[in-house]
């Protein structure tokens, strides 16, 4: 951790400095900027995720720097909150704790109320360039790429199941029905950044794509399945170690940039 912490100490400390010089008129020349940031995207799936998840939210935030040159920095990190699964309970769970419509019966004798999410997170440095439009220099559009680590799985809710928990998928049980998987991802982007000097109308909106060649990290399925040719339940087992999936998200993102760069002050006229 402290080797993660101590470069970004230093990066907030130099963009900082670098925001703190004699400040400038942001409306009429272009100026070095320091963003906090709160984001949200809307995304869809795509490539192999598709077959598990669908559309998503990402929600989150992050740091940026513009340079005075226009070069954009960000370091960015975002939660992925997703209430639509493309497959059943009955895949989500396979056939041994399951009847034939995928529900599970509880400790009290009668069928948990589940519900399944996906849940997951999205950490990134990106790195872009702003060509400086309409209303002033430090605004217009701009595009970014990225690398970080994507990871998914799906989360099994049963809150509202009352002194009827379901002990197949109770505590640690859940991660061997959870399909975890992660990797590297890579990530482009595309839209518009708007600055001005009020501080509250300091917005960006884009078109992203992301995409993340993911591995299993659980290291068995608990999933049970009948074998079409003996007729036999058997488990999924263990899982293969080499096998990667191309994860594919793609929308749009929506940012709210909170700037610290330093407002020149009005001027005045004395007689």
């Amino acid at each position: 951790m402290r080797k993660i912490f101590v470069p970004l100490l230093i990066f907030f400390g130099f963009t900082l400095k670098a925001t703190a010089q004699q400040p400038k008129d942001i409306m009429k020349a272009s100026i070095p900027v320091a963003m906090f940031q709160a984001t949200y995207a809307f995304h869809f799936p795509g490539l192999d995720n598709k077959t598990l998840y669908g559309v998503s939210h990402n929600v989150g935030g992050g740091f940026t720097f513009k340079t005075e040159n226009n070069l954009l920095l960000t370091a960015e990190a975002n939660f992925i909150i997703g209430s639509k699964l493309n497959v059943d309970r009955l895949e989500i769970f396979g056939e041994g704790i399951t009847n034939e419509y995928g529900e599970i019966i509880g400790g009290a004798g009668s069928f948990a109320m589940l519900e399944v999410h996906q849940r997951g997170f999205h950490v990134q440095a990106k790195a872009g360039y702003l060509f400086p439009f309409l209303p002033n220099p430090n605004s217009g559009f701009f595009v970014q790429g990225g690398l970080g680590y994507l990871r998914t799985r799906i989360r099994t809710d049963y809150s509202r199941t009352l002194l009827n928990d379901p002990y197949q998928v109770n505590g640690d049980y859940e991660y061997g029905y959870d399909r975890m998987r992660g990797g590297p991802a890579v990530h482009l982007e595309g839209g518009y950044l708007l600055l001005n000097d009020t501080r509250l109308l300091n917005l960006s909106i884009a078109l992203e794509v992301t995409y993340a060649r993911t591995r299993d990290l659980r290291d068995y399925d608990f999933r049970v399945f009948t074998n079409p040719e003996t007729g036999m339940q058997e488990p999924v087992g263990y899982t293969d170690p080499h096998k990667r999936y191309n994860d594919l998200y793609y929308g749009i993102r929506v940012t709210w940039n909170i700037p610290t760069y330093q407002r020149k002050p009005d001027d005045y006229y004395y007689y």
